[in-house]
């Protein structure tokens, strides 16, 4: 909302998120090593919790929608204080 009504503190954050996801992509090599650095190697949560993939993505879209709904319910009661 602050990039859009054109805030400079939010231009600036929105810069500094976008510059971070670049350089990260294109120095994603030099930062390969580091990232997988774990003993057991990659990790992934189905992969660690021995899940089918689709059921981990499926309780993540349930858990957001959940949210979703929870501070919908959370901003009709105490929006208009």
């Amino acid at each position: 909302m602050a990039v859009a009504t054109g805030k400079v503190d939010g231009m600036v954050y929105a810069g500094g998120l976008l510059a971070g996801m670049f350089f990260y992509g294109e120095l994603s090599k030099v930062f390969e090593p580091f990232v997988n650095s774990t003993s057991m190697g990659p990790l992934t949560i189905p992969g660690y919790f021995n899940l089918p993939v689709l059921g981990v993505v499926a309780a993540v879209i349930v858990m957001a929608l959940g949210g979703f709904y929870g501070a919908g319910l959370l901003e009709k009661k105490f929006g208009n204080r």
